[in-house]
C-alpha cells in the first residue's frame, strides 16, 4: 500500500472519484512518487516507513499528482503540485531528522 491514496490524488487535479479511467496510472504514479520520497528519505531513516505521518500522505499525493500531471500538460508547464511535494518533503525533512538540539544554558 502506498503512502496516499487514488482518492487523495483525485482530489489535487480535481478528477471524480467516481471516473476509474486513470485510476492504474494514478496507482503508478502514487508508486513513482513513493519512490522519489523513499530515495530522500533513507539517507536519514529506513524505508519504506512503516507508519508514516499524515505529511508524506500529503506529500505523496501532491508528488504524484504532479507526475500525472506533467504526463498530461504540454511541456515546460510548471506544477503547483510539485513544488508543493518538494518544499513539504524538505521541510520535513529538516524538521524531522536535521532539527538542532537545544543547549540548556544557567
Amino acid at each position: 500500500m502506498g503512502y496516499s491514496t487514488i482518492q487523495m490524488v483525485k482530489e489535487r487535479p480535481g478528477i471524480p472519484e467516481t471516473n476509474t479511467e486513470y485510476d492504474q496510472v494514478l496507482e503508478d504514479k502514487i508508486r513513482a512518487a513513493d519512490s522519489l520520497i523513499d530515495n530522500r528519505l533513507k539517507r536519514y531513516t529506513k524505508v519504506p516507513l512503516e507508519n508514516p505521518p499524515e505529511i508524506i500522505a500529503e506529500i505523496s499525493a501532491d508528488l504524484a499528482a504532479a507526475l500525472f500531471r506533467e504526463d498530461q500538460a504540454p511541456p515546460n508547464e510548471s506544477n503547483v503540485f510539485r513544488g508543493r511535494a518538494e518544499k513539504a518533503l524538505e521541510a520535513y525533512i529538516r524538521e524531522t531528522y536535521l532539527h538542532i538540539g537545544f543547549t540548556k544554558t544557567g
